[in-house]
């Protein structure tokens, strides 16, 4: 039976959680998907969406809580989409994702065990943060739409972000802005760096904009910029320094790092860490390829193990600051190359024989021809890094053919989501 009346409450019995995190239930024999529910509830639902072949659903009452329910930290929590954990405890957090994970990978035939690295706080963990701006808010977007609330603090943001959000508002009404998007605010070590991203169209007018922006000085130490494009992560954003703070950089194995502001690091310093001590401790230690390799630092610790490690990556900015890090080696163990990966790593497999392949790829996953390369090669060992685990299991089921799952760990770098870090180690068959 299809359930045609939106916006009618109903009542549902939550049998299942999603791998999306929601919970599942029925409504007339239809799959209904209700987020920030767990199983063995009853709760009051609202149809909001009716699809084909499914519900959604969203929570107006918990009639019957589960055991597990507590209440969530986040004021905004029962609207914003950034979380889909608050409303239970971290044990159950974590069987739930080693569940999905596990389901997940069962349907390519691989049941392996799920071994799980926990952040030891489940808030407080984000070193950076995307605000959405509009009409003088500042804020998130609600859950599924592009309905923007304002908001005082995020529970996941580290404290030092927290604290500038006041300073960040100020400067905002003082400024007044037209035609500014979003707010990137990126911490390393204490230092903070702050991009203020404009419509791409209003790089015309970048000399009235700088000249007429007010009170810039109170952001102490802070470095400020003002980019123009889509995203901040991207060559095509043009990039503009207002003020230089503190530098963004870390002391790792006694090396100063220094981090831009538009380039990708993990969001989660003490997870990141730890995995990639995990990687570096599990790879194979002659020759290696680190794909999607980033500002290089994944690479640099490669290669304090291996013999030569290859890093690739499209990133412009991301590449050059990978390159200052191999200029200030002695040893010459490190090639970073800057393109795609599904166009670089053919060249490398041609000229030299790769004993390992550690593979970072975003959201999107592998390119089928860079999966292709891999299996044609004489490379024994895969470490896929991923954080999405349904991209995962796609390019796993390919991999699968000619490797063996050797081990499955999740790195649980964004606690209170669904979303987890997975990193997978294969080994060829023959």
């Amino acid at each position: 039976m299809c359930y045609n009346s939106l916006m009618e409450e109903k009542i549902v019995e939550i049998f299942d959680v999603s791998y999306e995190g929601s919970g599942v239930g029925k409504i007339d024999g239809q799959i209904v998907f209700v987020p920030k529910t767990l199983r063995r509830e009853t709760v009051s639902v609202e149809i909001v969406k009716n699809k084909k072949s499914y519900l959604f659903g969203s929570l107006k009452k918990v009639l019957k809580a589960s055991e597990q329910r507590i209440p969530p930290v986040c004021p905004y929590y029962e609207y914003c989409g950034g979380c889909d954990f608050q409303h239970c405890d971290y044990d159950t957090e974590k069987s739930l994702k080693i569940e999905i994970l596990k389901k997940e990978l069962s349907k390519i035939g691989v049941n392996k065990e799920i071994a799980f690295q926990q952040c030891s706080s489940r808030f407080a963990y984000r070193n950076k943060i995307k605000l959405e701006y509009n009409d003088g808010k500042l804020g998130y977007f609600k859950s599924k739409t592009h309905t923007l609330f304002a908001i005082e603090k995020c529970p996941l943001a580290k404290d030092e972000i927290n604290a500038l959000l006041p300073l960040i508002k100020q400067f905002l009404m003082l400024n007044k802005f037209v035609g500014l998007k979003s707010v990137y605010i990126k911490e390393i070590e204490k230092n903070i760096a702050i991009c203020f991203l404009f419509d791409k169209n209003l790089i015309k007018n970048t000399k009235n904009l700088i000249k007429n922006v007010k009170n810039l000085d109170i952001f102490e130490n802070i470095s400020i910029y003002f980019g123009f494009g889509d995203v901040l992560e991207n060559d095509k954003t043009e990039l503009i320094c207002l003020k230089k703070g503190n530098n963004l950089s870390k002391n790792i194995n006694g090396k100063t790092f220094d981090f831009d502001i538009s380039s990708f690091n993990q969001i989660n310093d003490e997870i990141a860490q730890k995995l990639y001590d995990y990687v570096v401790e599990n790879v194979e230690t002659k020759r290696i390829i680190n794909a999607y390799s980033g500002q290089g630092l994944l690479t640099f610790l490669l290669a304090q193990k291996a013999k030569f490690v290859y890093g690739i990556e499209y990133q412009k900015s991301a590449h050059l600051i990978a390159e200052k890090i191999k200029d200030s080696l002695e040893e010459y163990k490190i090639e970073n190359i800057c393109g795609k990966v599904e166009d670089e790593i053919q060249k490398i497999l041609a000229r030299d024989r790769i004993d390992s392949i550690v593979l970072d790829p975003a959201r999107e996953g592998c390119q089928e021809n860079v999966l292709n390369e891999i299996v044609n090669s004489k490379i024994q060992q895969i470490i896929y890094v991923s954080c999405n685990f349904s991209t995962l299991v796609r390019d796993l089921k390919n991999l699968c053919k000619f490797y063996e799952v050797e081990s499955v760990k999740i790195f649980d770098m964004f606690p209170c989501t669904a979303n987890m870090e997975t990193v997978v180690i294969l080994r060829r068959k023959d």
